[in-house]
């Protein structure tokens, strides 16, 4: 039986992983803003296909990242959770001062919310069987 010994991750790497965690949330934020209403305000059907499909872009996205970096799949949540970070405070940032920069009425709040909630959880989820599938 063969040990591999985990290794830590880089601070270039966390940053690396932080921005491109960034990048995904503002390509978000600038979609959300042209297309929100065409996402959110035309049935559920389409809100939960938009949410299904950014859940498996975020997976990609930490996926090809990862292999990009040559990452260790132990690793996967940390890397996870700093990729998710700067959107999730952006987000918070820009509701609470710009709550008018996705163009959408106040009633879809909720499912635009659920969406985001949706597509951390996912990516937090996969990162976490990635990690667990390692060890």
């Amino acid at each position: 039986m063969t040990i591999m010994r985990r290794q830590s991750i880089s601070n270039k790497d966390m940053l690396i992983y932080a921005l491109a965690g960034l990048g995904v949330w503002l390509n978000g934020a600038v979609t959300f803003r042209l297309g929100g209403r065409l996402l959110f305000e035309n049935g559920p059907l389409i809100s939960v296909a938009a949410a299904v499909a950014i859940a498996v872009a975020v997976c990609l996205v930490l996926r090809i990242t990862m292999a990009w970096r040559k990452a260790q799949d132990a690793h996967a949540v940390t890397i996870a959770v700093t990729m998710a970070l700067p959107g999730l405070f952006g987000e918070t940032l820009r509701q609470m001062v710009f709550p008018w920069a996705t163009s959408l009425q106040p009633d879809t709040a909720a499912t635009f919310a659920a969406t985001i909630f949706f597509g951390n959880a996912v990516l937090l989820t996969y990162a976490l069987f990635k990690a667990r599938r390692a060890a």
